[in-house]
Order: structure tokens, then C-alpha cells, then sequence
């Protein structure tokens, strides 16, 4: 995001993430009399072809050291942090773990047992709250209904590799990224107000991650046409919804100069859509804007407005 390597720390939060939600999950895993071990990985890969997670196989087990390997991985840092997951989860065995990537489509996780106690995965919470009476209808196509099946473990929209992550993940990731990021470099929070949210501290990182999707997006030659408030709906739908991100319900113009606040009932993290959101803004009108955030038992709102008055 910044220039400093997270690989580990995506990994980690990933692996506790899977752990949580593998112990916390409905479904039963399957217990047959035989060939316990291949029937769990089925049970597994079907998991993670749902999420376009790719495919995962256990190549080895030794004294010292397992050996997986994930095909069509969808991202090396996260997978690894799944494939370790799902092995301690398979096993109960905690394990030490690295991994290298296999050619262009696979990745070769290594675990180590590890000896030590380990605190298991707690729940984490957000820092604001969606509007839980929303109709999911009303935000739009399911991003599952657009996307192509490619092959084992692999989904795309419109050409470009998609993969599921939960928000748990992306909340782990955030609370172990904190101290790194705060004490290597300003945060830029001139463009960014966050009303509800508490943590002066945190401000600070919601303002990098939304920096960072915002020049992600301006990074692409995505076009932007906006001549009236209400195709502010449609913008959220084509950028926010599309990637379960969440999306416009309602919007209104507040100033002259192509100031709007827009109403949304959920978002799968605030800073993510308001990066994409003010990037739209800016590729639309040509100047750089400013943007507010706040939520209520409602929902949220997003107020975005010109950085600088116009003559």
C-alpha cells in the first residue's frame, strides 16, 4: 500500500481468519469410516472453489514438515494463510509455515509444527454499523450472478480474476497493520473525514487504505460520466456492487459544483468504498474532492465535494 512489505501480516490475518470461521462454521465437516482425509479435502475444495480461492492438495506429510500445494492460487500470501488454517484446522496441530510460488498458477506452502501455545481466533467486531433491515435486492446484481466460471478454483468479471474474502479477514488485517503503518509514515487525512469513528489513530489508517484503492482506481482508464445526482446509483453499482462491495441507494446533490451525498445500507469496508467513490468523483469532474463518511443504525453516508472552492 505504502511500500512496506505485508506479505506476512496478510498471511497471518488470513490464517485467522480461516481458523475462525472453519470453527465457527454450520456446516458439519464429513467423518467417514475411510479415506477420512480425502473426503475432508473435497470437502474443503469445494469451499474454495465457491470463493475462487483455487484448488488445494497435500503433497506431503513427514516428521519434520507438511508439504501443500494450492493450484490456480488466487493470491500467495492469503492462500498460504488459508492452506495453513485448514491443515491445523484438519489436524489440530498448530504449525510455523512459509511458502514460495510454483510457476505463474501455484504456490508451495510449507508447514513446520510448531510447539507453542497459541491463542486461538476471537471474533472481531467492526467500527460501524449497516443498516440491518436493508433489502439486498435493492443493492443490485449478486457479484456471483456476473461472474464466469473459469475453471477449478477460478471466477472472473469482465475478464478480471475475482476471489472472496470476508470481511473478518480485512478487519485482522487492519489491526495488525496498525503500529507498522503509524510509525513509518504520515497518513494524508486532509481528504478524508471519518465523523463516527472515534480511534484518532485509526482515522489515520482508513485515510491510507482509502488513499490506496483511490489510486488503484485512478490507476485504471475506467470512465466516468456523471450529468445528474441519480447516476451516482448506477455508479455505485457498476463499481461498488458488482465486487460485493456494497452500493448507492439514494443520493442528492448539495452544491453547484457537482457535490453530492449518497446513502448506502452496506459496505463491506467504509475507507475501500470511499477511495473507489472519490476516485469516481475526481475522473468525472477533473479536480481533486474532499470526503466525509458517517453511519448510523441507517446506514452510511458519503458527502463528496470539491477540495478547493471555484472562483
Amino acid at each position: 500500500m505504502i511500500g512496506i512489505p505485508l506479505g506476512r501480516k496478510l498471511a497471518h490475518s488470513a490464517a485467522e481468519s480461516e481458523e475462525y470461521r472453519l470453527k465457527n462454521s454450520s456446516e458439519e465437516m464429513p467423518n467417514p469410516f475411510f479415506k477420512k482425509l480425502l473426503k475432508r479435502f473435497e470437502w474443503i475444495n469445494e469451499n474454495w472453489e465457491i470463493r475462487g480461492l483455487g484448488k488445494l492438495e497435500l503433497m506431503k506429510v513427514e516428521s519434520d514438515a507438511t508439504k501443500l500445494m494450492i493450484h490456480n492460487r488466487a493470491h500467495s500470501a492469503l492462500s498460504a494463510g488459508w492452506a495453513a488454517a485448514t491443515q491445523e484446522f484438519l489436524t489440530k496441530s498448530r504449525f510455523r509455515f512459509h511458502w514460495t510460488d510454483d510457476g505463474n498458477a501455484e504456490c508451495l506452502v510449507t508447514l513446520e509444527l510448531d510447539q507453542r501455545h497459541i491463542p486461538k481466533a476471537m471474533k472481531v467486531d467492526p467500527r460501524w454499523r449497516d443498516n440491518a433491515n436493508s433489502d439486498p435486492i435493492a443493492e443490485g446484481m449478486h457479484p456471483l450472478e456476473l461472474a464466469h466460471h473459469d475453471f477449478d478454483g477460478v471466477w472472473s468479471i469482465d475478464g478480471i480474476r475475482m476471489m472472496g474474502i470476508t470481511r473478518d479477514m480485512l478487519l485482522r488485517f487492519e489491526e495488525s497493520v496498525m503500529p507498522q503503518l503509524l510509525g513509518s509514515t504520515q497518513m494524508e487525512t486532509e481528504k478524508f473525514t471519518w465523523e463516527t469513528l472515534q480511534d484518532s489513530e485509526r482515522k489515520k489508517i482508513w485515510s491510507g487504505f482509502a488513499e490506496a484503492s483511490k489510486i488503484r482506481f485512478l490507476d485504471t482508464d475506467q470512465m466516468v460520466l456523471i450529468a445528474e445526482p441519480e447516476h451516482w446509483i448506477h455508479v455505485g453499482h457498476r463499481f461498488l456492487t458488482r465486487t460485493g462491495l456494497g452500493g448507492v441507494t439514494s443520493v442528492e446533490g448539495i452544491d453547484d459544483q457537482g457535490g453530492v451525498k449518497l446513502h448506502l445500507s452496506k459496505l463491506f469496508h467504509p475507507a475501500i468504498a470511499a477511495g473507489i467513490l472519490s476516485a469516481a468523483w475526481e475522473r468525472s469532474e477533473a479536480r481533486p474532492c474532499k470526503l466525509q463518511w458517517s453511519c448510523s443504525h441507517n446506514g452510511h453516508i458519503i458527502q463528496i465535494s470539491s477540495l478547493y472552492d471555484l472562483a
